[in-house]
């Protein structure tokens, strides 16, 4: 059998290759395993630490808002992880025989669950411990600003249309357009929260997603 010999080395060489190339695996599964795999642990540390979180919201929603339309807007008041905006306008009718102000109550974690999200991306993603903490807080931040954008606008929305007649003319008062206003904050709402934590992490992890994943399903 003298053909046999030179065909042995090629063959099992082939196999050891494909054998490799399965153990290398799909990385982009693995990694999208891995993020639904740190996502609940993500949700609760979220939840858990919803007021510390919420935090930098509140006091950048008050600079705001009180900064560009201090006229209406005193103060916003941290209850929890929830905020109460204070309003200096008076509703003409009495509330147990007096006169009281609007105050408008906002949950911003509902503009604020990219941060469990980003969290299960970084985590999946091959990264060593410093740069996984850098992109943690560059994520931290970048939700905060989504946030504090969707907390701005809810609370010209509920000003404008959801207060009564009294608050609505305030709200036309700011000198906003009311399209304008329903628009950032549809914007704020669905938009935002889900788009812009994924695009931070795609942003951040350019090299690794064009080197690791695009080409290797090319």
């Amino acid at each position: 059998m003298p053909g046999a010999g030179p065909t042995g080395p090629v063959e099992s060489e082939s196999v050891v290759s494909e054998t490799s190339g399965k153990k290398k695996g799909d990385p982009i599964k693995e990694m999208f395993l891995l993020a639904a795999l740190y996502l609940p642990l993500g949700f609760f540390l979220w939840f858990i630490s919803a007021s510390l979180l919420m935090f930098p919201t509140a006091r950048l929603s008050e600079f705001l808002l009180t900064s560009v339309f201090g006229d209406v807007f005193e103060r916003v008041v941290q209850l929890g992880f929830k905020l109460e905006i204070q309003t200096t306008v008076v509703i003409q009718q009495l509330v147990e025989g007096r006169r009281v102000a609007v105050n408008i109550f906002i949950n911003p974690m509902i503009y604020a669950w990219g941060m469990a999200l980003l969290f299960g991306l970084i985590m999946a993603t091959p990264l060593g411990v410093r740069k996984r903490l850098v992109q943690m807080a560059i994520g931290f931040l970048v939700v905060t600003l989504v946030a504090t954008w969707g907390v701005f606008w809810e609370t010209l929305t509920d000003l404008a249309f959801r207060s009564g007649p009294e608050a609505a003319a305030a709200a036309r008062g700011l000198g906003v357009n009311m399209n304008l206003i329903a628009l950032f904050y549809q914007m704020g709402f669905l938009m935002f929260p889900a788009v812009i934590p994924v695009a931070t992490w795609i942003l951040m992890n350019r090299r690794f997603i064009e080197n690791d994943v695009l080409r290797r399903r090319l």
